[in-house]
């Protein structure tokens, strides 16, 4: 009995030596499909051909993309000079092409017969005024003995009448008056506008007739305009973006002809009320100072407009992105320089620049060669052979 009892605890030993055997055996296999795994796929990725590539960052920067415009230099105010009495021209008191200011003197016509016919006013008005102040007093005398019924209502009529005739011939006198001293003051011809005067086409001693060919042109140069056109899709871009922004921060770039550039304020910007039928395009009109007279109106010159407060954003190189269908990609290159894929939403293009308005961030290195490589793919690893920091 005890020898079977024996027996059967060596069995029972037996049977749990077993059992530890196969878990570390199970274990084992285990641990060995794990390395073998990671060996696997350490191995795929070595394995995996790298592709040499150049990289670019994504950086954030100022977003303008202004369009250029051929623009017409235009003059906002220009005048005629033209004589509104007739004479002789005695004298030209300015500098042909000299900058003038409003009222200034400009030509002297032959003053004589408008003194004389001014004289010859001021002396009707004065004898009138003493004819009316006759008559003014005979009826008031009329009046008083006309009260007291000593007058007759005959010569009482008679004094009132000559009173208002008086009076009125007093009125017609000094209405004369006043046209004999526009006449005399319009012997000297003044500037209507600031401006440069240009050349006189009448000469002193010639005879000039009252609103006929004018004396001389004055053109305005500060402010000036810039004309130029543009589609209706553009106007309508440019009155969004004026809700948007205040004119004050706008500044007009002027390429002048020897290539040197001004910077000026925005006085005014407007569109004309139609569109062009012939060139489906509408007028735009621009006013800028010219305190140098640097423009000078019927030139043409290369403007373009910008903001002095530009929106922001993240920039990248236009080759960098990929087309898959609708959808813009890019593969960017971390630390590890493996190439991952990403997609991104697009902006504007300008310069070889491309906005990208989601999916990156500024400090990613995006690829901007290699591109065409078959064996470029999510884990490819990338041999950086050219790193562009902008």
């Amino acid at each position: 009995m005890q020898k079977g009892q024996k027996v059967k605890e060596k069995v029972q030993n037996l049977k749990k030596s077993n059992a530890k055997y196969l878990v570390f055996v199970i274990l084992l296999f285990i641990a060995a499909c794990a390395a073998k795994y990671i060996y696997t796929s350490k191995s795929s990725a070595q394995m995996m051909p790298m592709v040499a590539a150049s990289v670019a960052e994504a950086t954030e920067e100022n977003i303008e993309n202004p369009k250029t415009y051929v623009a017409l230099v235009e003059a906002i105010n220009s005048v005629d000079v033209v004589a509104k009495v007739s004479g002789s021209l005695d004298k030209v008191n300015f500098v042909e092409g000299s900058y003038v200011k409003k009222d200034d003197s400009l030509f002297i016509i032959d003053k004589e017969p408008y003194q004389a016919n001014y004289d010859l006013a001021k002396a009707q008005l004065e004898s009138a005024e003493a004819n009316y102040a006759r008559a003014e007093k005979d009826y008031n005398r009329q009046k008083q003995l006309s009260a007291k019924n000593i007058a007759s209502k005959a010569t009482f009529d008679a004094a009132e009448s000559a009173y208002l005739q008086a009076k009125a011939t007093v009125s017609q006198a000094k209405a004369q008056l006043d046209l004999a001293r526009i006449d005399l003051d319009n012997t000297e011809v003044k500037a209507y506008i600031d401006g440069r005067i240009g050349k006189t086409q009448v000469t002193v001693g010639n005879f000039v007739n009252a609103s006929g060919a004018a004396l001389a042109r004055v053109v305005q140069v500060d402010p000036i305009r810039l004309a130029f056109s543009v589609t209706d899709k553009e106007l309508l871009e440019m009155q969004q973006s004026s809700e948007r922004e205040d004119i004050n921060d706008l500044t007009v770039n002027i390429e002048l002809p020897n290539g040197q550039i001004l910077h000026e304020k925005i006085n005014q910007i407007f569109a004309n009320n139609e569109i062009n039928l012939g060139t489906a395009t509408i007028a735009v009109y621009v006013d800028v100072k010219n305190e140098k007279h640097y423009l000078k109106p019927g030139s043409y010159v290369s403007i373009s407009i910008t903001s002095d407060k530009p929106k922001r954003g993240i920039v990248i190189p236009e080759t960098a992105v990929l087309q898959a269908g609708e959808i813009s990609i890019v593969y960017t290159v971390g630390e590890n320089n493996v190439a991952t894929m990403k997609p991104i939403t697009l902006g504007k293009a300008y310069n070889g620049k491309q906005v990208v308005l989601s999916g990156l961030q500024a400090g990613e290195k995006v690829l901007i060669s290699g591109l065409a490589n078959r064996m470029l793919r999510n884990g490819t690893p990338i041999n950086i052979i050219n790193a562009q920091n902008k």
